[in-house]
């Protein structure tokens, strides 16, 4: 290759970091701006009942359980950039209705649009720069870039939208959010190459290539090891998280306090240090975060965050419960990029957005099954309880995660054993 065709190389393989980067941050801040915005509104401004706001978090679980996998599937079928392009429309289209809705129903079919647009992108985008650098191992250091640049996006998010909303009101704020992603939609459309990309050739029927994608995917998930052990590990982390995201406040509610009131200023305030917190371990742990070294670091990641739920079930004041959440939260940051690049170590370019999406569809069932569960713990016990609960599954998760180390090490002389047929 002379230096003309390396030159060109270096700056298609630099536009594509660019863009993986930037929709990363576009995504986090709308995404921050709009969980805020939303449930604020329909709390405050639209006054739905406590079943309803359960209600609109169990219709976006089981959109993401329905429909990670096929969007995974279409993503190496047919296109990756094509899957994440339609990911930020239907979820700016999603955001929109969100914010001019006033009734139940269609704010519901908003976070339908939202969820959809999800599973869209989840796995594809990781997928794509993937096959643009051509390899796992330069993917690597990015997807860490991206998840501390999305949380600094994320602050930046939740400090427009709050004054947007201020200023004029959080339903015009939520449709400048749904403006924002169908805008970085229609400039994906423009400017995102797809250069890497091999779409599966010789199976028969596009329906028989989807089912041959399934089977890869699962038998990749099933039969490679650090693939199984990841998969039970992200489930046991999702169960365990729901405790911690849906009763916090309600547990907040129950410690003694004198002058901290518990209100959307506090939770915003705790929102913001866990994203900058995170930004900052994911700069502090770039080159550390590699390879086999992965394996330890999620584990002890688990176990730090089932430390700072301890401090939250256990505390007696309002203090040490606000700190051991924004421990457990920023710890959850910094995994959550973690468990992508794992994913994308293990996992062949022909069906790497399909086994994405089966372990976005693992944290999904653990977080369905943790919000019946635990839910059930707080009702029959009481809050402090099933946040216990919520720490032993974490100690478990992070026991698993560390015993993966061998099978990491074993695996790794060798490929992935699973091809498509």
């Amino acid at each position: 290759m002379g230096d003309e065709q390396l030159a060109t190389a270096s700056g298609d393989s630099q536009r594509a970091e660019r863009i993986f980067l930037t929709s990363g941050i576009f995504w986090q801040l709308c995404m921050s701006s709009y969980w805020v915005l939303l449930f604020t509104r329909v709390t405050v401004d639209l006054g739905f009942p406590p079943v309803q706001l359960l209600l609109l978090g169990t219709v976006k679980e089981i959109t993401i359980l329905l429909a990670e996998i096929p969007t995974g599937v279409v993503a190496d079928l047919r296109s990756r950039r094509t899957s994440v392009i339609l990911g930020f429309f239907c979820a700016g289209f999603g955001v929109v209705l969100a914010g001019f809705g006033s009734t139940f129903v269609v704010v519901a079919l908003g976070q339908v649009l939202w969820s959809l647009g999800s599973t869209f992108r989840s796995g594809a985008e990781t997928a794509w720069i993937t096959d643009e650098l051509g390899s796992t191992t330069a993917a690597e250091p990015l997807i860490l870039r991206r998840a501390r640049l999305g949380l600094l996006g994320a602050v930046v998010g939740v400090v427009i939208g709050a004054a947007v909303a201020a200023i004029w009101s959080m339903g015009t704020a939520l449709v400048l959010v749904g403006v924002v992603l169908l805008a970085r939609g229609f400039t994906l459309l423009r400017i995102m190459p797809e250069t890497g990309f091999m779409p599966l050739q010789g199976v028969g029927t596009p329906l028989q290539q989807f089912g041959e994608l399934l089977r890869v995917g699962g038998a990749s998930t099933r039969r490679v090891k650090p693939l199984r052990r990841l998969f039970i590990v992200v489930a046991l982390a999702g169960f365990a998280s729901e405790a911690v995201d849906r009763l916090f406040v309600a547990r907040f509610d129950e410690l003694p306090t004198t002058s901290i009131a518990i209100d959307a200023t506090l939770v915003g305030g705790i929102s913001v240090s866990q994203s900058l917190l995170g930004a900052a371990a994911l700069l502090l742990l770039k080159d550390r975060l590699r390879g086999d070294r992965l394996v330890p670091w999620l584990s002890a990641l688990h176990l730090g965050t089932a430390v700072g739920v301890l401090l939250l079930a256990r505390g007696n004041v309002l203090v040490a419960g606000a700190f051991g959440v924004i421990a457990s939260g920023t710890l959850r940051a910094v995994a959550r990029p973690v468990v992508e690049a794992w994913t994308n170590a293990f996992t062949m370019a022909e069906h790497r957005a399909t086994v994405h999406s089966f372990l976005g569809q693992a944290q999904s069932l653990g977080e369905i099954t943790g919000g019946i569960g635990l839910g059930i713990v707080a009702s029959q016990f009481d809050i402090a309880t099933a946040l216990a609960v919520s720490c032993a599954v974490y100690v478990v998760a992070s026991i698993l995660a560390g015993l993966a180390k061998r099978q990491w090490q074993d695996h790794s002389v060798r490929a992935p054993d699973i091809t498509l047929s």
